[in-house]
């Protein structure tokens, strides 16, 4: 855990932590009515805190080239939109005060959010085909992605800052649909 998201954390706790003792303490009546600045302002701050903590939870660490930002981000919010999970953690944070619940859902929303940057990428990866592999068949060509600027090595993306010289090629994907079974005819 980074030094942001432990800073995250905590304060979302802390908010969490003191909605639980107001709930325990005060009727929910009473804290919309009789406390209604704080209690609106406490509300704020664990939507502001938790929007925070989970934007750096599902969003830490994507890079997208600047050419494609608005067409990738607007991909990954449609993506984000059909999920349940925003509406989960909310209710997460105001009716159990569940940090590790949050936790557990700002997680699953990263694995969206990369699932969906993926499928934006697939139709832009490329070949990359080194020096080496030009001069030793033996070397094959690796997969890149010129979204991300990341290469596929060794079963892992790795950002590709500093690629070998060589020649970056489009690849179309093709998918195969599978012929229909007997028992659907």
């Amino acid at each position: 855990m980074n030094e942001k998201e432990k800073k995250l954390r905590e304060d979302l706790e802390f908010h969490l932590d003191t909605l639980r003792r107001n709930l325990e303490a005060v009727s929910l009546e009473d804290l919309k009515t009789k406390y209604t600045k704080p209690f609106k302002e406490l509300k704020d701050n664990i939507c502001k805190t938790a929007t925070a903590y989970t934007q750096h939870i599902s969003l830490s660490g994507i890079r997208i080239k600047s050419r494609y930002g608005d067409e990738a981000v607007k991909y990954i919010n449609e993506a984000i939109k059909e999920t349940p999970y925003l509406k989960k953690i909310s209710e997460a944070a105001f009716e159990r005060q569940d940090m590790d619940e949050i936790a557990t859902l700002a997680g699953q929303l990263r694995e969206v959010v990369l699932q969906s940057l993926y499928a934006f990428s697939l139709p832009l990866f490329c070949l990359y085909v080194s020096t080496e592999s030009m001069k030793d068949y033996h070397t094959p060509p690796e997969i890149y992605d010129d979204v991300t600027s990341q290469i596929l090595r060794n079963g892992e993306w790795q950002l590709a800052e500093n690629i070998r010289p060589g020649e970056l090629i489009p690849v179309q994907i093709i998918f195969e649909v599978p012929a229909p079974s007997e028992e659907a005819a």
